[in-house]
């Protein structure tokens, strides 16, 4: 495997900390880096694999059997396997940044082991929902999902991967109110550095 030649970086977290947006303003610091998004894995609204909740007539979408992980985990390894670049001005083999993001990424082991860097975005509750309500997503939320579900499951996958004491070890907490701006100048001078 060629992982050498990629630094990965990994950012989740709960919903609408900005995991997206730092994932986008890195991904534009680097030539050359890729970014995967978790939620491009989501298993279609049809899939019989779906956790299904009966009394909000609406599926479980905040858990990892709701995301082919198996297939991102592949095609994390297709990417970093395949063949390196080389720099025009040496034979020496550049290394690049691969930028993965998702709510629940560290949720599953495989991937998580591949990240050098690992950041988790937080917020509480309260400001949680006030951005949550007004994003839209499809299908859309239905009246009660955050307090019953979306809420209670990022309070157990933190729970989890601050039991994993590797993780927990591992983990570069980040408050997800801080300045878009500052987050990103944060992350970029830990990467900076690990490229150096």
């Amino acid at each position: 495997m060629n992982r050498k030649n990629w630094l990965i970086v990994g950012i989740s977290g709960v919903t609408c900390s900005g995991k997206s947006t730092l994932a986008k303003e890195l991904h534009k610091k680097f030539d050359d880096s890729i970014v995967i998004h978790q939620d491009s894995y989501f298993l279609s609204p049809d899939d019989p694999r779906h956790v299904k909740i009966p009394a909000l007539n609406h599926i479980n979408w905040e858990i990892l059997s709701s995301l082919d992980m198996n297939k991102m985990y592949s095609d994390i390894l297709k990417l970093i396997e395949s063949k390196p670049k080389r720099s025009d001005k040496s034979d020496k083999e550049l290394r690049r940044v691969l930028i993965l993001e998702g709510f629940l990424l560290f949720g599953f082991k495989p991937i998580s082991n591949l990240c050098e860097l690992k950041y988790f975005l937080t917020l509480n509750k309260e400001e949680c929902w006030k951005r949550r309500s007004i994003r839209t997503y499809s299908p859309a939320d239905v009246p009660g999902y955050f307090d019953a579900f979306v809420w209670p499951e990022y309070l157990k996958y933190l729970s989890v991967i601050k039991q994993n004491d590797q993780a927990s070890t591992e983990l570069i907490f980040l408050d997800g109110t801080i300045e878009s701006h500052e987050m990103v100048q944060m992350v970029l001078t830990k990467i900076q550095d690990l490229l150096s």
